[in-house]
């Protein structure tokens, strides 16, 4: 078995705990197509997928072109002022965690289902610079298969320079948990951010940021001897 060596974030339910944002902005976009879905559904069959997979689950047909680009432009934009108009921010621990893979030298990437549009909102509102180099900011660009097929994951680790059993993935979706499992990765750990029933899985479930770095630090950087903070 390889040592781990660097890390993968999924984005969306990972270090921004906004899947109610969503669900909310799903609910107003549904309910504007006449279209009613529970919670639990949306998160089974539409998280962690993208915006083409989703729509064609929802109208049973696929769109494409212009036809996608404006229904997607037209949910996404209702999620983000939602986001705006709360000032919601990146999860307790993360900046934090964030601080301490930079300062031990740990590689770190996102990859995120998110559209391009999302992806440079996240960026940019965030300020991700700090931490991750653009490239190592992986969003669904239509040039691979999408979660939960392990593509993203695969693009995700050649920026990195690292092998699949290198790598410790943090997801919460369903699909991006199969992906990461298809993928190979090294360790999966769950993240817990709305209180989902994960136990038909092996892998470990956190809770916390803090939860998240002391894994890091024991099982990625166990030779340092900086304390996190």
């Amino acid at each position: 078995m390889s040592a781990l060596r660097g890390i993968i974030f999924d984005f969306n339910g990972t270090l921004i705990w906004d899947t109610p944002y969503h669900n909310k902005a799903w609910n107003i976009f549904l309910k504007r197509y006449s279209i009613s879905l529970s919670d639990k559904e949306i998160h089974e069959n539409m998280h962690g997928k993208t915006n083409a997979e989703i729509f064609k689950y929802l109208f049973k047909r696929e769109f494409k072109g212009e036809e996608l680009d404006r229904l997607a432009s037209e949910k996404e934009g209702i999620y983000r002022q939602l986001i705006l108009s709360d000032d919601f921010q990146l999860h307790e621990g993360v900046k934090e965690m964030f601080n301490y893979c930079l300062a031990c030298a740990i590689p770190i990437a996102i990859a995120t289902s998110s559209d391009k549009e999302n992806a440079e909102f996240y960026f940019q509102r965030y300020d991700l610079k700090k931490w991750f180099m653009r490239n190592r900011f992986i969003y669904n660009d239509y040039s691979f298969k999408c979660k939960p097929e392990p593509d993203i994951f695969k693009r995700a680790a050649e920026r990195l320079f690292l092998e699949p059993g290198e790598i410790m993935v943090f997801e919460d979706s369903p699909a991006g948990i199969k992906a990461a499992e298809k993928f190979g990765a090294g360790k999966i750990v769950i993240v817990n951010s709305s209180g989902e029933d994960y136990s038909m899985y092996t892998h470990q479930v956190i809770t916390d940021f803090k939860e998240a770095a002391r894994i890091i630090k024991i099982e990625i950087d166990e030779t340092k001897t900086r304390e996190f903070e």
